[in-house]
């Protein structure tokens, strides 16, 4: 009988997973480059121009990220589901064998009573 954690490792779409990774890359870089940019001097700028330039950078930032948080939580909702499917095939497999445990044990008892 396999694992049933193999079982469990089986059922996780690793090809989506997989596939969001570039996504994933690209947004910790995207992030990374932000954090070396030396934060702008407000005092000294009069340029309106270049504010606005980095707020919108900063909402296409926050759009992609959100996009990315999408992605990631229907993956999430995802393996909850086969995690679920999981856990109520373990109880059944459970349940019948139990119930084999016990018609096993009444065999025995008559086989030893019959003798």
């Amino acid at each position: 009988m396999p694992i049933p954690w193999m079982l469990a490792l089986k059922a996780i779409p690793w090809a989506a997973i997989l596939a969001q990774t570039p996504a994933l890359v690209g947004a910790a870089d995207a992030v990374l480059f932000r954090a070396k940019d030396p934060p702008l001097d407000v005092a000294r700028s009069e340029d309106m121009q270049q504010l606005l330039t980095r707020i919108e950078a900063l909402e296409r930032h926050t759009r992609a990220n959100a996009d990315l948080l999408s992605q990631v939580t229907s993956q999430v909702a995802a393996l909850t589901t086969a995690t679920e499917v999981l856990a109520a095939r373990l109880r059944w497999l459970l349940m019948i064998g139990m119930l084999s445990a016990a018609l096993a044990a009444i065999a025995l008892a008559a086989a030893l009573g019959s003798r």
